[in-house]
């Protein structure tokens, strides 16, 4: 009966040498007990020795072995008629080529934010491995790949983003757990940002009409800048209280993973949404001047910043969203109630955002401790006598 062995070349001591793959104690191969290297079949064709490539990964290695040892198979039972010599395995096909078909899947099949991100990420990857099959990169190519990201000055988040996006694309093409092989960059977890009452006081202060809608609406609803510049009429329910993000198929727009929901809103974004004139003509809540969809809010909210008086570089759209959640859990609203509402794939996400409070000072300052006297005291924080008033006045009414 045809036999075909299974060899990985690997370099020991600076020369490429043929192994067999060793056995564990139980008799199963031992996969992880040879350094890095590509995978080659033996078998024997008329009486001589031959050797084939067969990939740079263990699934790819024994499919080429299972398809050999049943054509030999086939050979010596008089099935099928040997192939001449001049036959070789078919060509494999070069990054380039593979990320081409694989970005064209990708527009075709995700949204249009999503294939831009791909299309940066692997266009890096295939310049960086021109000319070359993805059999021949090697676990070692992979980790250098990432170090010269890191020394482009990518931030470790960012890296760890791409090697996930190159991580789909070989797994795809039959290279599956390379983020378990490679060495990756610790990630940073930062805390979300969140806009304080005083920011918030003085941004809105600066809106207009219109612009106090905009914000408002980011800001008690926790839509994504998409979901606001697609927002539409039929889509808010003032007398139910209720905004949703829906798809909209005939203007392009799909809520991310494809997830409609329904979030209820505060009586005061409801009375400003109500006073909200609505544009003849457009089906856009808030549509640009010649009535198709705003798409300069981001730049719109920067311009109200800096005419409040407010660092422009330190407003986005972005961190409207992150002062959402925190202040929806800090009120006390369950997690899984607010991944709803945020449209998280996981609760992990949404526990992101169960951050400490920030104006703790007054609380903080009316803790007795025993044998310190009020002279002792520190000082108040910044702000806490005005917010002290405040709170009197309000008690008062």
């Amino acid at each position: 009966m045809a036999h075909v062995n299974l060899l990985k070349q690997v370099k020991i001591d600076d020369r490429w040498v043929l192994r067999s793959i060793p056995k564990k104690a139980n008799g199963q191969r031992d996969w992880s007990a040879l350094p890095d290297g590509n995978y080659f079949i033996e078998f024997r064709e008329k009486g001589k020795r031959r050797r084939l490539p067969a990939g740079a990964t263990v699934a790819q290695a024994l499919e080429v072995q299972r398809r050999k040892q049943a054509e030999l198979e086939a050979i010596a039972f008089g099935i099928i008629v040997p192939r001449p010599r001049t036959e070789e395995l078919p060509k494999p096909a070069l990054i380039d080529g593979l990320i081409d078909r694989y970005l064209d899947q990708i527009e075709t099949l995700k949204k249009p934010n999503t294939f831009r991100k791909y299309n940066a990420v692997l266009k890096r990857f295939a310049k960086h491995f021109a000319g070359r099959t993805l059999d021949a990169v090697s676990v070692e190519d992979l980790n250098d790949f990432i170090v010269t990201l890191k020394k482009g000055g990518m931030s470790p988040n960012t890296v760890l983003h791409n090697v996930i996006i190159v991580a789909q694309f070989c797994k795809r093409n039959g290279r599956s757990g390379i983020t378990r092989q490679v060495h990756l960059p610790e990630r940073i977890s930062s805390l979300p940002r969140e806009y304080t009452q005083e920011e918030l006081a003085k941004f809105l202060a600066a809106c207009d009409d219109s612009e106090v809608a905009i914000f408002s609406t980011f800001l008690l609803t926790g839509f994504r800048e998409q979901e606001v510049m697609y927002l539409g009429w039929p889509d808010v329910n003032l007398r139910l209280r209720t905004i949703r993000v829906s798809a909209k198929p005939d203007l392009g727009f799909f809520p991310k993973r494809w997830e409609e929901r329904k979030v209820p809103v505060p009586v005061r974004l409801a009375n400003i949404l109500e006073r909200h004139p609505q544009t003849n003509g457009s089906v856009f809540m808030f549509p640009s001047p010649t009535g198709n969809r705003e798409q300069n809010m981001l730049r719109l909210c920067k311009a109200v910043a800096e005419r409040a008086g407010l660092d422009p570089a330190a407003f986005d759209l972005k961190t409207f969203r992150s002062t959402y959640a925190t202040r929806m859990l800090r009120q006390g609203f369950d997690v899984r109630t607010v991944q709803d509402w945020m449209g998280h794939k996981s609760l992990e996400t949404t526990m992101r955002y169960l951050v400490p409070a920030t104006d703790v000072h007054d609380r903080l300052d009316e803790i007795e401790i025993p044998g310190i006297t009020e002279s002792a005291v520190p000082k108040k924080a910044p702000g806490s006598e005005r917010l002290l008033v405040a709170r009197q006045k309000k008690m008062r009414r």
